[in-house]
């Protein structure tokens, strides 16, 4: 179920697709790949146990494939990029996530955090 009151699974979806979009402006490639497994996400802990199953597309960037993905905590969802080296990677499910960011980030931070998990940017020193 759901757990989140000022956003919407359907409106979570949409910024997952405007973070797709994003990857094929800065240059990823979106690519078809039969899997032998569904593609689904869950996220659980003491308060939450949410399975997501999605058809989300692989991109390739370079010589490296992303896919965007979610982590839902505790007081708002977050987008993560997962990330592969090669299509085996991918195929046999072992891409890493990369760092998660706020879905309600603003439009020109969203670009920042793809170009971060994209390596098109370095992360800032804090």
């Amino acid at each position: 179920m759901w757990p989140y009151k000022n956003i919407t699974r359907n409106e979570f979806e949409k910024r997952k697709d405007f973070v797709e979009y994003i990857i094929c402006t800065l240059g990823g490639e979106k690519i078809n790949i039969k899997l032998p497994y569904e593609q689904k996400t869950t996220s659980l802990n003491d308060k939450l146990n949410e399975s997501n199953y999605f058809q989300r597309p692989f991109y390739k960037f370079k010589d490296e494939y992303f896919r965007v993905d979610e982590v839902l905590f505790y007081n708002k969802p977050f987008i993560v990029l997962e990330y592969a080296k090669s299509i085996s990677e991918v195929i046999n499910n072992t891409m890493t996530d990369l760092e998660p960011f706020p879905y309600d980030l603003m439009d020109n931070n969203i670009v920042k955090e793809i170009k971060y998990s994209m390596g098109i940017e370095p992360y800032p020193n804090i």
